[in-house]
């Protein structure tokens, strides 16, 4: 193909950058096209081109460049309010955390797409996200009995499925709260 010859536009700048990618397997090209695709908006591919140089950074070991390309695409998803996006690129930066025992930095993360989901009145995400902050709180060792922001969710999750008509979910998420508690020892 003779990409030079559309090379003033940015969408075959991005095909451009793309195809490169593919064929090289290079981060450093994954990570333009991603920069350009943020750039112009289209944060989905900025996502996938992210993901695809976190790939290949954690495939060849360092962890370091994959958790900024991670970090990158999580940045790039917020941007869309895509909260399906932010909870994949978030718990997989949180399991790199855990992996390095870099625990703040895992709850940092966990927490972050907690409040994340919160704007977005996602309360079941927001709850689960919490309760994967507790639970690294928990593997470094630290008390968790105060710690009640899955609760306060779970709660927001029951009043929505009540709202609804959806008493089994609601039943549901009473009955989480419950084993929570038992699980991380909360008050």
């Amino acid at each position: 193909m003779d990409w030079d010859s559309v090379r003033e536009d940015t969408y075959y700048m991005g095909r451009r950058l793309e195809q490169e990618a593919r064929k090289t397997n290079d981060p450093g090209k994954w990570t333009c096209y991603a920069d350009l695709k943020t750039r112009k908006g289209s944060y989905t591919l900025g996502v996938h081109g992210y993901m695809n140089a976190a790939n290949i950074y954690e495939a060849r070991g360092e962890m370091q460049n994959a958790v900024a390309s991670l970090e990158a695409g999580l940045a790039a998803a917020m941007k869309a309010d895509n909260r399906d996006l932010a909870v994949i690129l978030t718990y997989r930066l949180a399991q790199i955390f855990e992996n390095e025992e870099n625990w703040d930095a895992g709850i940092h993360a966990c927490e972050q797409l907690g409040r994340f989901c919160t704007e977005k009145d996602a309360h079941f995400q927001a709850a689960d996200a919490f309760e994967h902050a507790a639970e690294l709180m928990a593997l470094a060792g630290r008390d968790v009995s105060g710690y009640n922001a899955p609760i306060s969710h779970w709660q927001k999750n029951i009043q929505h499925w009540e709202n609804h008509g959806h008493d089994h979910d609601a039943v549901w998420s009473r009955t989480h709260i419950d084993l929570y508690k038992k699980l991380f020892r909360v008050n």
